[in-house]
């Protein structure tokens, strides 16, 4: 088995996606909260996800590096990780946002699904959390047999995870992830494969908030 490296390039409905595969140790670019030593690799989830998002939208992303610079510049990294309302408005007033193909409105966390769906329906993309703690993006809608549903785009590769799994209606192929199983010593125990995109019900979506493609 080859272990993934930085990037998951991805060709899914007409969109190369170069996903940022959160799990791979080479992401060490600080990413620090009041001198915690945290790296892009153990805090960066929503830096990737906007650049997943920008990726979707059309627009043209910064590096992980320099979104993280500039996240910590303007007050967009918290101390539970990236402050996503305080991010997206200093990317919409300093103009970062269009260039990563999107405008964001200035409303916040929000979580009526049934506003999320329509949004996302319509070609637009979100960030979002499927659990507390880690944010991934969303970049599609769907109804399948009764059930609305959201395509996540996530860094950390979470559809194995025990607070997701159960949710997961179908992962695209060709985003695996494989990666090694360390136990609570550190010590390389086994490997495995997940998926960065996946589809997964709507219901499980918390705390999102809006990202509008541009005209």
């Amino acid at each position: 088995m080859t272990i993934t490296g930085k990037y998951i390039p991805v060709d899914h409905e007409g969109i190369h996606y170069a996903l940022c595969n959160q799990r791979c140790r080479e992401w060490d670019h600080p990413y620090e909260w009041e001198h915690n030593g945290s790296t892009l690799s153990s805090a960066g989830c929503g830096i990737f996800s906007v650049i997943h998002a920008a990726q979707y939208l059309g627009g043209n992303p910064l590096t992980p590096e320099e979104l993280a610079d500039f996240a910590c510049q303007t007050g967009g990294r918290g101390d539970d990780g990236t402050d996503r309302p305080v991010l997206l408005a200093a990317m919409q007033e300093r103009g970062l946002a269009a260039r990563h193909g999107f405008s964001y409105r200035f409303d916040g966390l929000r979580n009526d699904l049934d506003v999320l769906h329509d949004h996302l329906a319509q070609g637009n993309a979100a960030l979002c959390n499927l659990h507390a703690g880690h944010i991934v993006a969303l970049i599609g809608g769907r109804t399948m047999d009764g059930e609305k549903q959201v395509l996540a785009a996530d860094p950390y590769s979470e559809s194995a995870d025990p607070r997701v799994r159960d949710a997961v209606r179908e992962c695209i192929p060709g985003s695996e992830v494989s990666s090694f199983i360390q136990n609570e010593a550190g010590f390389v125990c086994g490997t495995q494969i997940t998926y960065a995109m996946f589809w997964v019900s709507l219901a499980t979506v918390r705390d999102f908030n809006l990202l509008y493609r541009l005209p």
